[in-house]
């Protein structure tokens, strides 16, 4: 499944059910891309580690494809622009920027920096086409639903004391009625849960939740230690798959995405 994951070649998105509407779901996967441009890989420091991607979500996640709910992949990697920060630069963080200048461990990532015309191809490549095709699929979703939900999937990999760690901005993204429910068909398949701490909601949370308007947003987060491999994870790239664990955390989500639809 690794040697299959590092063969995806790029698109500017991928995706599934785009034009079946028995749920008025949208999901998205904005992280697990791996791809990244020649051009970008000549201008990377040697020997760079790039950790902390959600790894293997578009496969872990592939039941969702039979359940028929309507998904959207990025398969461009992260630290060639993160498609959920905002458009507007603060300071040098990777939290409050679309391109990264360090990892997310902290480790210097160029030997010459993007300048300002590449870093606006890729805004025009690859971050504004997620949007624009995201926007296109919520609103379809709407002319059939009065009620839409959109459900924001990432990992990470820190020990925070959850298997899950569920984000709604604070109320402001979704109901807290819906997050109930989210945290609750998780908790009855065995994965202990958190709501709104570490992780409250990204960018795409809090800009598509539009409750007013009929749409709410929710983030889910899972921990590598609940569906990779129990283990701590350090620096690290395509970490190592525990079959069996792996299979194990996979079905249970497929349960909880499949009582979701009953609901």
């Amino acid at each position: 499944m690794v040697d299959q994951v590092m063969k995806m070649q790029y698109q500017k998105f991928e995706g599934y059910n785009t034009f079946i509407h028995q749920h008025p779901v949208v999901i998205s996967i904005p992280h697990s891309g791996i791809w990244i441009p020649p051009e970008m890989k000549t201008k990377l420091k040697k020997d760079l580690i790039l950790p902390n991607s959600d790894w293997y979500l578009p496969d872990f996640y592939d039941f969702l494809r039979e359940q028929q709910y309507t998904v959207l992949i990025n398969p461009v990697n992260r630290y060639v622009i993160d498609v959920n920060r905002d458009r507007i630069r603060e300071g040098d963080s990777y939290k409050t920027n679309l391109i990264y200048t360090h990892t997310i461990q902290d480790d210097k990532m160029y030997e010459v920096l993007p300048n300002d015309e590449e870093i606006q191809e890729r805004i025009d490549n690859f971050y504004l086409p997620y949007h624009q095709r995201l926007e296109q699929l919520l609103a379809e979703k709407k002319k059939h639903f009065p009620k839409v939900y959109l459900l924001d999937l990432h990992s990470f990999g820190l020990n925070f004391g959850a298997d899950i760690l569920l984000g709604s901005s604070f109320g402001t993204s979704c109901s807290d009625e819906f997050l109930k429910k989210m945290e609750q068909l998780c908790s009855d398949q065995g994965f202990s849960v958190k709501c709104n701490q570490e992780y409250a909601g990204g960018y795409i949370t809090r800009h598509y939740g539009r409750q007013g308007l009929g749409y709410e947003a929710l983030q889910i987060e899972l921990w590598y230690g609940a569906y990779i491999e129990k283990r701590e994870f350090g620096k690290e790239e395509l970490p190592r798959i525990q079959g069996g664990f792996y299979k194990d955390a996979r079905e249970r989500m497929g349960r909880v995405f499949e009582t979701l639809m009953q609901l």
